[in-house]
This record gives structure tokens, sequence and C-alpha cells, in this order.
């Protein structure tokens, strides 16, 4: 009995909240169930994203110097202007060391975030909730993000070849950058897919402290 009250409690909890009644949801749970979704979305997407291969693998986020596929095999194009080893993986290894390190950096977002606009997140669809963090907090994400892939870009050893990348129309700044605006895009699509599957089946994906959102139909 105790148990299905907490249950229906929680339902209740959660749809107030994306009414926007989120003081008293937060006042008798000390959560704000957007906060707790994305915490764990995040926590879900970075884990893969870190993973070795992830960013290559999906070819929704997989990051490639601009204009490569105009002028041919980016390997032969790195290869003509001077550019040694693989450049491909290597910006997409600098993304994945970025994103090993990143749940700090979306944590705070997400804790400084008001979501504020709880119909705009409630009519978003089922990225609403990611779709705001982005719109609110994604400069500052990206800009956080910058020097730790500026760190991985250096070890890989790319950054060292200015003058192969100053023919492509890079320098260092430029190319840290363009990976670190790639590696945003690719960690906030990741968890726009968490938050896709724990809207649709919260209790199911294992997240007791998304509850709150149990009940939300989209």
């Amino acid at each position: 009995m105790q148990s299905r009250r907490h249950h229906l409690r929680s339902v209740f909890l959660g749809a107030a909240a994306m009414l926007g009644a989120w003081p008293a949801a937060q006042a008798q749970t000390g959560t704000n169930p957007v906060k707790a979704m994305l915490g764990q979305a995040s926590d879900h997407a970075l884990d893969q994203l870190a993973r070795p291969g992830a960013f290559s693998a999906d070819e929704a986020i997989r990051i490639a110097l601009p204009g490569a596929a105009k002028l041919g095999n980016l390997l032969d194009l790195a290869s003509k202007v001077g550019l040694t080893g693989d450049i491909n993986g290597s910006l997409n290894r600098a993304a994945e060391q970025a994103a090993a390190q990143a749940k700090p950096i979306f944590r705070a977002a997400i804790d400084r975030a008001s979501f504020s606009d709880a119909v705009d997140i409630a009519r978003g669809g089922a990225t609403g909730a990611t779709d705001y963090l982005k719109k609110s907090a994604g400069a500052s994400v990206q800009a956080q993000l910058l020097p730790l892939v500026r760190t991985a870009l250096q070890q890989s050893g790319v950054l060292a070849q200015t003058q192969q990348l100053s023919a492509l129309g890079f320098n260092e700044t430029r190319l840290s950058e363009y990976v670190a605006g790639k590696t945003s895009d690719g960690i906030f699509t990741y968890v726009g897919r968490e938050e896709t599957k724990l809207r649709q089946d919260p209790i199911g994906a294992g997240k007791s402290l998304l509850k709150g959102m149990q009940g939300l139909k989209f």
C-alpha cells in the first residue's frame, strides 16, 4: 500500500512539474524532476560517448574536416598537404576524451538552469528539456569543452602541424573551436536520445530518481 501511494504521489508530482508547479514538487521531494531526468540522461550519454570509437562509429555525430567530402578522401587530402597520422580519427578521439571529462560541466549547467518555461518544455516533444538546455546553456558548455578538446588535440600531435593545417584553412584556434562545437553537438544529440527513452519509460529504464516523470505523455 505504501509503495502504491509513493508511486501515485510520484505520478502527480511529475505531471504537476510539467504544468509549471515545480516549486511545489521540489518542496515535497527536494528534487526538480526535469533536472533529475537531464542529469541521468547526460550521465548515460557521456558514458557512451567516452568509449573508444564512439564518435567515429555514429554517422550522426562523426567529426570530419569541413569540405573534405567535396575534396575527396580525407586521408588522401591530409596526405597531400603533409598531415601525418589519422587526422579523422584524431578529431573524433579528442571528442571522446573531452566527453569522458564532461560530466561536471553538464551537471553544473543543469543545476544552474531555471527551466522556468514549463510550457515550452512540455510542448517541445521527446527532447524538449534537452533542447531547452542547449538553447540556454549550449554556448557555455561548448566554451568549457574547448580546453579539454584542445589538450586532446595537442596530445594527438594534430595541433603541432600548424603549417599543414593552414593549407586546409585551419589554425590551432579554429580547429579546436570547430571540434569543441562538434563535440558539444554530439553530446546534446545523445542526451536527447536518452531523454526520449526516459520520457517513454522512466521506471522501466531503471531510473528511480525519475519516478516523478512517470505518467507524462508526449
